[in-house]
């Protein structure tokens, strides 16, 4: 990925390719399966919470993502953060393990969401204050710095990448794919 255009809390939002991609995709309605932080774009620098390899909270090497399956997304003007914050909870919470208990609630509360019109949605009573998936470390570190960033979610802790790519305070970056 090219780094010029990027900022600090800037947010990536992936495509996937692959069946567990799809599945999110499809169970949140978007065309994102990932999202990431970007931390420091002038070291490559940018943190996310993944189920490959390395499991769990990890840095993430920037030139390494895919640009034709990330967008970027970066605060309108006039959100109001904490950008130290949101760095400090990032880097705080590096090695915490993935949240696969809550990963899956997430999934399960989306599906009965879906099939019940939206009247159902019960916030997630598995999260552990230690780990994460990909869309919840995004959130918690925005809220950390004085952000939530997916208002439009009643209860935030179970958002999805497609949630956060749906915030209404969030823009796409021009010129990006």
């Amino acid at each position: 990925m090219k780094t010029d255009h990027l900022k600090a809390c800037d947010i990536l939002l992936y495509r996937g390719t692959d069946f567990t991609s799809w599945l999110i995709q499809v169970g949140s309605k978007s065309a994102y399966s990932h999202v990431a932080v970007v931390v420091d774009p002038e070291i490559f620098l940018g943190i996310e919470s993944n189920t490959g390899h390395q499991s769990g909270v990890r840095a993430m090497d920037l030139r390494q993502a895919d640009d034709g399956k990330v967008d970027v997304f970066r605060m309108k003007p006039g959100s109001i953060f904490d950008s130290d914050q949101v760095i400090s909870f990032l880097v705080g919470h590096l090695g915490a393990k993935y949240d696969w208990t809550g990963v899956i609630s997430l999934g399960a509360l989306k599906a009965v969401s879906f099939a019940t019109g939206g009247k159902f949605q019960k916030h997630n009573q598995f999260q552990k204050d230690k780990d994460y998936f990909c869309s919840e470390l995004v959130y918690q570190a925005f809220k950390e710095g004085g952000l939530d960033i997916v208002p439009q979610i009643g209860e935030a802790e179970i958002t999805s990448p497609g949630d956060i790519a749906r915030s209404p305070l969030i823009a796409k970056v021009p010129g990006t794919v």
